[in-house]
Order: structure tokens, then sequence, then C-alpha cells
């Protein structure tokens, strides 16, 4: 079995509802054992939400991108650095497989630049929101070659020195293609990528992606992140996954048995 360059990025009730944490905890940890070097990466969204209701901080979206101003930035840093990042630490941990917390924003990983969205010609200012802009991978592989798993929370630190939220979709597939990854894997609740009728595709190229999203097979927020898929295939990646957090045994039937629940984006046409 050949031995892969993983990022795994991990999203939807998989990465909040603590048995769903504990069961990828323990994939995660048996693909690290198999050989595999894995990267992963989170958001926390939902929980960063909540967290803002309790302090009485209003959460606005515009364009599915969240606004952030600076209170609302220095409550995604203590949520997502903190709170999440170190309950996948200890998941980890509890597999007895090492585990090493970090953003974006640690040993130069990720600089980001800040993010304006535009639309009919206006432009809107998103606060604390970048994209990654360049990524030097030096923490990762020490941490990789020192037999840990990098766990990477999404934020990174702009060339002011602001923190930034970062899309974890994003960050995930910068970070892939700085890497040279192998595979990278989104676990979502969608489960991988659905046509018109609610059928799942199994398989997609990229090469069919533009004509899927014209004859309409692919609709809505499927379609920023097929493009994404595509970008990133384009470049030193090998392949990309959509998978479920709740179909057993996911992460490991893909990578170690070749058998994908979920939507398999390859190369070519």
């Amino acid at each position: 079995m050949k031995k892969m360059k993983l990022v795994i990025k991990i999203g939807g009730h998989g990465a909040e509802d603590p048995k769903g944490r504990k069961d990828l905890a323990r994939q995660i940890a048996a693909l690290h054992k198999a050989g595999h070097s894995v990267v992963v990466v989170h958001g926390g969204g939902k929980i960063l939400t909540r967290t803002l209701e309790r302090m009485g901080i209003a959460t606005e979206f515009h364009q599915g991108l969240r606004v952030t101003d600076a209170a609302t930035r220095d409550v995604a840093m203590m949520v997502l650095a903190g709170l999440v990042n170190k309950q996948w630490v200890a998941e980890l941990e509890n597999m007895k497989q090492p585990a090493l917390g970090l953003c974006g924003g640690d040993g130069s990983l990720v600089r980001a630049r800040k993010l304006t969205v535009g639309k009919n010609g206006s432009k809107r200012d998103l606060g604390f929101v970048g994209r990654p802009h360049k990524v030097k991978t030096t923490v990762l592989d020490v941490a990789l070659r020192g037999g840990m798993i990098p766990v990477v929370a999404s934020l990174g630190v702009s060339a002011r020195g602001e923190f930034l939220n970062i899309n974890a979709d994003d960050l995930a597939a910068a970070l892939a293609v700085a890497l040279g990854a192998d595979r990278l894997l989104y676990l979502t609740e969608s489960g991988g990528v659905w046509d018109a009728e609610k059928k799942l595709l199994p398989v997609v190229r990229v090469g069919d992606i533009r004509r899927m999203i014209k004859e309409g097979v692919v609709r809505d927020g499927m379609i920023p992140k097929l493009l994404s898929c595509a970008r990133t295939l384009r470049q030193n990646v090998g392949e990309v996954d959509i998978l479920s957090t709740t179909v057993p045994n996911a992460l490991v039937s893909a990578i170690n048995k070749g058998k994908t629940a979920g939507t398999r984006i390859v190369k070519g046409s």
C-alpha cells in the first residue's frame, strides 16, 4: 500500500458531536499508524456562533462568509485556536497518537491577505477575514518527522501582524497544495456531490465540472466547492474526496481500501 500525504478537513456534525469526534480521531490515528502523513484542518463555526450569542455579540454572514469585527475575531481565536483545537488534540492523544495543535498564525505557517467581496460593482469589507496568500510548511514538516499529527485551526496572520479568520475549506486546500498532498479529504454533512435530482455522484472529473454547472447538474453551494476543488487539482494535489462524517469508517475505507462512501473528484475529463 502506497504511503500518502493526506490533508483532512473536518466539518459537519462529526466535528462537534463527542461520539463522532472520538470515532474520527480513531480513524485519523489509524491512518497515521498505517504509515500515512496526516495533517488535520478544522473550523468550528457552529460552536463559534453559539459562543458569540452567549457573549451578546451578533453574527452576520455575507455571501456565506462570516463578517468579522475585532470582537468576533478575538472570540474566534479563543474558540477555534483554543477550545476546538485542543479538543481534537485531546481526542488524538487519547488514541495514543501524539498531536500538535496550532493555527495558521503559528510558525509562519499561513500568511493571509484581507478579503473583500464584490457584487454588482460594489465591494464589502468583511473585517478580519482573509484568504491564504503564502504557506510555509516548516512547522508541519517538523511535526510530521516527529511522528505527530498537526491539527490546524483556520486562522492566519496578515502582513501587518493581524490575525484573520479563514474559511477552513480554503485553508485545507492551500495546505494540500503547499505539501503536494496525494489526497485532500473534506468531511462534510452533505457527504458528497449531489446532482439536481438528489443522486450522489460517486466520481466527478475536473474536465466535466464547467459542463455540469452550465447544465444545472450541480447547483447552489456545491458550485463554489467544486470550482475550488478544480483549482486545487490543477496544481499538485492528486485527488479530492468529499465524505460523510456519519458513514462508519469512511476515512479508513477511502484511503486503505479504496472504497469512497462519497464523491471522488479526480483529474481528467
